[in-house]
């Protein structure tokens, strides 16, 4: 039996439900051909909204990789949806071959995502997959597949979920490997045959710097991977909550043994030297017992010895466990403050004190020189959240000790959380097509142009007077200046504040000679000012 898997990915080529499923199957003797499409901001189009328009040819060059498959699975997430239908009307207008949907989209959505695939994977597919390519081959039904939905009749299906498997070392490593991988090269606008170069190219972050620490995070040749499955938390803005209700009595919560990780990690620095620092990209790595983290620290210095990036949360760090990786070679740290106001806690189910926020930033600051300075995540353009609300949580942003950076991001209710549901059942989306306009295009957006969301702006500079921030902040400013019908303005001055810090980036570029990296600074900035 082949399977041909296609996924639209993010530029870094993740993808790792496709790379998990992709390496399970290999070991158990299954074909497997791997497609991955990357895309920035070049291919999106404006008709009622902005859309992601996959070429003809690059439609027909997928279709033509899929026609010896037994079968076609695409796995994405929410705001890859519309991309998965244009694949799957491509495939199924050329081939005969059945399509199945997986990934967190479909699981969440898996009625929705029958009105396109033939198949939906429900939850983790490993052991799913591999039973139904197993069916197929036998010609056995297909319609009592644990984790399988399908359609009978025009009914659908609806198979319960098979346990979770809790021993994740069970799994191999994530398929990075070159054999029937294919990526969509965006210089040549081809896909093609993936080589180490192409992957070299992918490996790579390149923090927000928001204008600030120019030259303190150096882009690295990152390697992304993931020690865990699950999360401790049940934030009502991210689908792990409904994934954890789905499998709910059981251990959501799952982490691959310290020598299972450092395996991985041992292969990479043999098969790609060019990889400079590595993202161990866990919700929260800290989730881990204080043992568990002393035993990885020791190990990883040992055999692994590059730079690292986690992401944390508050009440996860102590100067124990700091000390332990930054001896290891912890470099960037990630935290979530989201949102501090009363209304704000309680949408997103997130208890954490603000006196616990601030103990856990100077936790953060006082490795600071050791460590780059942390990265806190706040989410803006809560409808349910007042101005007032906003300035709670600007307060506290204030109180960082700095340096630091900000991450401000547009609140998105992604199908399947409890906010996705919240904002239908009350109204904030009307239709499909607000749906699709503020959920499946809304992360091209930038936050919204209101007053407070440009003092989050201006907060992230840490330069910038904070004393000035702090005034215009007050309730008489915010009442004055805080109004729809100046929201272009703050917007303008959003891009030309971007606008500046790419101008920076980009003769900085040019001074080291790289036109490649000059290339993407322009596309994003013409992007924004449009």
């Amino acid at each position: 039996m082949k399977i041909t898997f296609v996924t639209p990915t993010p530029l870094d080529l993740s993808a790792f439900g496709v790379r998990a499923l992709s390496s399970f199957l290999k070991r158990e003797g299954i074909e497997v051909r791997n497609i991955f499409l990357p895309g920035g901001v070049e291919k999106y189009k404006f008709r009622d909204s902005f859309s992601y328009i996959y070429d003809p040819k690059i439609l027909d060059r997928v279709s033509e990789l899929c026609a010896d498959s037994d079968l076609v699975g695409i796995s994405f997430m929410s705001n890859y949806y519309e991309r998965a239908i244009q694949l799957t009307r491509a495939i199924k207008s050329n081939l005969n071959t059945p399509v199945i949907w997986g990934g967190i989209h479909p699981t969440v959505m898996p009625e929705e995502s029958l009105d396109h695939a033939d198949m939906v994977c429900v939850g983790e597919g490993e052991d799913a997959v591999l039973e139904l390519l197993a069916r197929m081959s036998e010609g056995g039904g297909l319609s009592d597949i644990q984790n399988i939905w399908t359609k009978e009749n025009g009914r659908i299906v609806s198979n319960p979920m098979r346990p979770l498997e809790t021993n994740l070392d069970r799994f191999p490593h994530f398929d990075f490997g070159l054999e029937e991988h294919y990526v969509h090269d965006l210089r040549t606008d081809a896909v093609v045959p993936m080589t180490k170069e192409l992957l070299r190219l992918s490996f790579l972050i390149e923090p927000n710097l928001e204008g600030t620490f120019k030259d303190s995070y150096r882009r690295t040749r990152n390697y992304k991977t993931l020690t865990t499955r699950g999360c401790p938390h049940a934030c009502s803005f991210c689908a792990e909550a409904t994934l954890a209700k789905m499998y709910k009595g059981q251990r959501y919560l799952r982490k691959r043994s310290v020598p299972h990780v450092i395996e991985e990690l041992e292969w990479v620095k043999r098969e790609f030297p060019f990889v400079e620092s590595i993202f161990l990209f866990d919700d929260t790595f800290l989730a881990r017992t204080t043992e568990e983290i002393l035993e990885f620290s020791k190990e990883y210095k040992k055999h692994i010895g590059l730079p690292f990036h986690i992401q944390a949360s508050p009440t996860t760090l102590s100067e124990e466990r700091m000390e332990a990786l930054i001896d290891a070679g912890l470099s960037f740290v990630e935290m979530g403050i989201q949102s501090v106001s009363r209304t704000g806690k309680q949408i997103y189910n997130r208890g954490v004190s603000n006196e616990r926020l601030l103990e856990a930033a100077s936790v953060l600051a006082k490795y600071n020189g050791k460590i780059y300075p942390a990265c806190y995540h706040v989410i803006l353009d809560n409808p349910w959240e007042t101005s007032r609300d906003n300035l709670e949580t600007l307060d506290l942003v204030l109180k960082l000790p700095k340096p630091f950076w900000l991450k401000r991001s547009s609140l998105v209710c992604f199908p399947g959380t409890p906010l996705f549901e919240k904002a239908r059942e009350e109204g904030i989306f009307k239709n499909e097509e607000d749906i699709k306009r503020n959920v499946y295009n809304k992360h091209l957006h930038q936050p919204h142009g209101k007053y407070v969301n440009f003092l989050f702006y201006l907060a992230g500079f840490c330069n910038f007077p904070r004393w000035i921030v702090r005034r215009l902040a007050s309730t008489s400013m915010a009442e004055r200046f805080d109004k729809d019908s100046l929201s272009g303005l703050y917007e303008n001055l959003n891009r030309l504040g971007d606008l500046s810090i790419v101008i920076y980036k980009g003769i900085r570029s040019l001074l080291r000679g790289d036109l490649a990296r000059i290339g993407r600074y322009l596309s994003r900035t013409f992007w924004r000012m449009s």
